[in-house]
């Protein structure tokens, strides 16, 4: 950030320099915030449960038409798992660049200034290139994409748990003719 000094006090570089191992995958076992222990069992075991048993992606597979459809879609989905990258991580990289002293702070005066917490404003970075950079008609659209996106979870969530209670619970309950 280009404001290290507030008043008398200057911030120290730990703030807002990077981590020696931040672009390094495996990371030390006792002094990494993802140690390498957890990044292999434990994420591949969340791995495994979101994309083999989360109700919502295995019914869409067994909505498939047949084997090579279902696996092309998984395929495809495998693919389209790259896109949050450019969709989440750049935009909040291009507005760390654009608003540095609001979005980088390190100092936490300017920071409670900014955005109302001492900790930093890397919550307000998406918002505000949103409403700084798009005109009114593309930030309307936006809005309405943000919602479309909400709704969309929303359906497949309720459509995979009213399966749910129909096939395993309602079934069981009802009376049999």
């Amino acid at each position: 950030p280009s404001n290290i000094t507030y008043g008398n006090s200057t911030i120290d570089s730990k703030c807002y320099t990077p981590r020696a191992d931040a672009f390094h995958i495996f990371r030390d076992a006792v002094t990494g915030d993802l140690p390498w222990p957890g990044l292999t069992f434990g994420l591949s075991i969340l791995t495994l449960w979101y994309w083999c048993t989360d109700q919502v992606i295995v019914q869409r597979c067994l909505s498939g038409k047949n084997m090579s459809h279902v696996k092309a879609g998984c395929v495809m989905c495998g693919y389209l798992k790259l896109l949050p990258m450019f969709i989440i991580v750049m935009p909040g990289m291009i507005s760390r660049i654009l608003y540095t002293d609001v979005v980088a702070c390190a100092v936490p005066e300017v920071c409670q200034q900014a955005c109302g917490t001492s900790v930093g404003c890397t919550n307000i970075a998406y918002p505000k290139m949103v409403v700084e950079l798009m005109p009114n008609g593309l930030r309307g659209l936006m809005l309405s994409v943000m919602l479309a996106s909400l709704m969309s979870s929303l359906t497949s969530i309720f459509n995979s748990a009213s399966t749910l209670f129909t096939m395993d619970i309602y079934t069981k309950i009802r009376k049999q003719p």
